[in-house]
C-alpha cells in the first residue's frame, strides 16, 4: 500500500476538488514557467572578451557567439547575471568568470539581503586570487543581475552593466549605474543623454574587485513585481552605450526571446561593436 491513499466522505470530496484546481491552474512556478536567451560576443574593436554570462546553472565564458542560445528555466528561483571584467584583456577575463563562478555555487539568494552576502562572497574569492599572486590586485568586474521568483524578481548592479524591464508598450530601467557620469546626471550637472558622450563615461565609481585593502563594495537590490509577458534584460555597457534605450526597448519588446537577443547584436555591431556585448533576455 506504499504510495497510495484512501479519502472517503466529504474529506474525500474535498481533498479531490483541491487537487483538480491544482492540476488545471498548475503551480505558480509551472504557470509562469520563464525562458531566457543569452550571447556574448567581443565586438569589433576589442582583441578578446572580458565578459561572462550566468544563466541557470551554466557559466558562459567564450571568445564569442554567433547567435543567441535559448533556455528553458526548469526551476525557480533562478539566478541570471552578466559581468563586464575590469584590468585588462586576461585580468578582466578572470575576474568576470570568477565571480560568475562563485555566485554560480552558492545557494540561490532569496532577500536583498542574501544577494549583498553572495557579493561579497565573490569579491573574497577574487580576494584570494591576489593573495596567490599579487600581479592581479585590483583586477576586478561590473555585475548586474537578476534572481527570479514566481511572482516577482529581486535587481541587481554593481557598477555600469544593467538591467531593464519591458512590458507591452513600456519600458524602464530597473538599475542604476554606478559611475561618475551617474552621479553628475543625479545632481543635474549633466543631462541624461550627456551620459553617452562625456569625457569621463567610462569611469566607474563601484566593482567588485580582488584587493584584501578594498571593503566589500556598495550593490544596489531592489524587488520588483513580476507581470505576465514581461521580460527583463540584463546586460553590459558594449549594449546600452552603443544602441540606447529606446532601441533596446524596441528590439526587445517584439518577437521571440532568441530572435529579439540576436536583433540587440546586430544593432550594436552595426553601431561599431566597439566593446564587448553581453546579454540576457528572459520573458
Amino acid at each position: 500500500m506504499h504510495g497510495h491513499f484512501s479519502l472517503t466522505g466529504e474529506c474525500c470530496i474535498r481533498r479531490i476538488r483541491i487537487l483538480i484546481r491544482m492540476w488545471v491552474a498548475g503551480t505558480p512556478d509551472l504557470m509562469n514557467s520563464p525562458r531566457c536567451s543569452y550571447l556574448t560576443h567581443p565586438g569589433y574593436l576589442r582583441s578578446g572578451n572580458e565578459d561572462s554570462i550566468l544563466v541557470p546553472g551554466t557559466v558562459i565564458n567564450v571568445t564569442g557567439m554567433e547567435r543567441a542560445e535559448l533556455m528553458e528555466v526548469s526551476a525557480l528561483p533562478a539566478l541570471f547575471m552578466v559581468a563586464d571584467g575590469i584590468g585588462g584583456a586576461v585580468h578582466g577575463e578572470v575576474a568576470s568568470r570568477t565571480v560568475l563562478e562563485y555566485c554560480s555555487q552558492v545557494q540561490v539568494p532569496a532577500t536583498p539581503e542574501a544577494v549583498t552576502t553572495m557579493i561579497a562572497g565573490a569579491k573574497e574569492a577574487l580576494d584570494r586570487f591576489v593573495r596567490a599572486d599579487p600581479s592581479y590586485t585590483g583586477f576586478g568586474t561590473t555585475v548586474a543581475g537578476v534572481v527570479l521568483f514566481s511572482d516577482h524578481a529581486l535587481i541587481f548592479n554593481c557598477g555600469d552593466s544593467r538591467v531593464y524591464r519591458i512590458n507591452e508598450g513600456d519600458a524602464e530601467r530597473l538599475s542604476h549605474d554606478h559611475s561618475l557620469v551617474q552621479e553628475l546626471c543625479d545632481s543635474g550637472a549633466i543631462t541624461s543623454d550627456q551620459m553617452y558622450t562625456h569625457q569621463y563615461r567610462n569611469i566607474i565609481t563601484a566593482s567588485v574587485s580582488g584587493d584584501p585593502t578594498r571593503p566589500t563594495p556598495p550593490v544596489l537590490v531592489s524587488r520588483v513585481s513580476r507581470q505576465e509577458n514581461s521580460r527583463f534584460l540584463i546586460c553590459t555597457d558594449g549594449v546600452w552605450e552603443v544602441i540606447r534605450d529606446d532601441t533596446i526597448f524596441s528590439l526587445c519588446s517584439t518577437g521571440d526571446l532568441r530572435s529579439a537577443a540576436d536583433a540587440v547584436l546586430k544593432a550594436c555591431l552595426a553601431g561599431g561593436g566597439p566593446d564587448n556585448i553581453s546579454l540576457i533576455l528572459i520573458g
